[in-house]
């Protein structure tokens, strides 16, 4: 992650190998959310594996750019740096759990962000962590759960699936990302 302004929300897309989904969605999200600090991470250690030729392409058929997205591991550097994290399955939000309980409470699955941003409203130049706990604030007045979303709102893994597939996960990738991404710009 490179730091844009001081301002900026730190956001981590976490996924298994960070050669599909994480890398599709870190893409996605910074070119719907330019002012947002956006990076990704797989808890396997495929450290330095170049992103599945089929997210280069669905990717690339959007206009943007995969190519030199290479893979690295969860962390808990990563995970400490980061002000908002976005998992692609509860596995992936216990991943997170485990390397810091504090970033627990700021993970979500995309479709469970965007409702939840939906329902706080635009960030308005609020301190980025300050956002972040109004979503969590939200998530738990509306479940008796103490983390993390729906079933229905997990990404599956697209890998050993065809390049239309990709397409599908691109497709509710940007779905789901869009409404969260809208409200950090407003």
């Amino acid at each position: 992650m490179r730091l844009l302004h001081s301002n900026a929300i730190k956001v981590l897309f976490v996924c298994t190998g960070n050669i599909c989904r994480s890398p599709m969605a870190e893409v996605l999200f910074a070119h719907l959310a330019p002012d947002a600090e956006v990076g990704s991470a797989g808890t396997m250690d495929w450290s330095g594996q170049p992103a599945h030729e089929y997210a280069i392409a669905a990717m690339a058929e959007r206009g943007l750019d995969l190519s030199a997205h290479r893979s690295r591991r969860l962390s808990e550097y990563l995970v400490d740096e980061s002000d908002l994290i976005v998992v692609m399955t509860r596995n992936h939000g216990w991943s997170v759990a485990a390397r810091s309980e504090a970033k627990a409470a700021a993970t979500f699955l995309p479709a469970e962000l965007s409702r939840l941003a939906n329902q706080v409203g635009n960030r308005n130049g609020a301190d980025s962590q300050a956002w972040v706990a109004q979503l969590r604030t939200q998530r738990e007045a509306q479940t008796s759960a103490r983390f993390i979303g729906r079933a229905s709102d997990e990404i599956p893994d697209p890998i050993g699936e065809p390049l239309p597939y990709f397409r599908v996960i691109a497709d509710r990738l940007e779905r789901e990302l869009a409404p969260a991404a809208a409200r950090l710009q407003s």
